[in-house]
């Protein structure tokens, strides 16, 4: 049986450095992103709906972050208000403990409770983990962007990587 012995609670500007440090740890692997580099403090929390932001920390010590998952418009169209994009990132320590299932059930069920109507995900084929992940919750995958961009860094530099889409679509509101 996995070790499940973490909380999730919203995020607290105090937890960046370390959420900050779990998203450096998925660039480092070439197949979560493809940013260069993190964000500050400030971007992040410009870019994404902080409601929606939700980390795990160990029950141990509550100090250590597990993990994280966060939403982000998609448009910034009134009329895609209810459409957002996922992140979810995991601490290579915390693998196999029920760490991202958890964190994107939270992630879906504050979705719902903020009107949201469509969650996105994109993933890069490689990262089989986080397709697994995104299926088992729910999402499909809708399609592929070929050729999306090219990889700047990692061992796919200078080539063109796709780029699965993956949507989950959550109750209509007043539905």
């Amino acid at each position: 049986m996995a070790d499940a012995n973490f909380t999730l609670r919203p995020i607290r500007p105090e937890d960046y450095p370390q959420v900050r440090a779990i998203y450096e740890m998925g660039l480092e692997s070439g197949h979560a992103t493809y940013e260069t580099q993190a964000p500050t403090w400030e971007q992040f929390s410009r870019s994404k709906i902080l409601e929606t932001v939700f980390v795990a920390v160990e029950d141990a010590d509550p100090e250590k972050l597990l993990g994280w998952v966060a939403a982000a418009p998609i448009s910034t169209r009134s009329v895609f208000h209810g459409v957002v994009e996922n992140s979810i990132y995991i601490h290579p320590d915390a693998a196999g403990r029920g760490v991202a299932g958890a964190l994107l059930d939270k992630l879906i069920e504050v979705c719902q409770s903020l009107h949201k109507w469509g969650i996105h995900a994109w993933v890069f084929p490689e990262n089989e983990g986080s397709a697994g992940l995104h299926t088992s919750r729910g999402f499909e995958k809708v399609g592929t962007f070929r050729h999306l961009a090219k990889m700047t860094y990692g061992e796919l530099a200078g080539q063109w990587r796709d780029t699965d889409v993956y949507e989950k679509l959550l109750p209509k509101p007043g539905e």
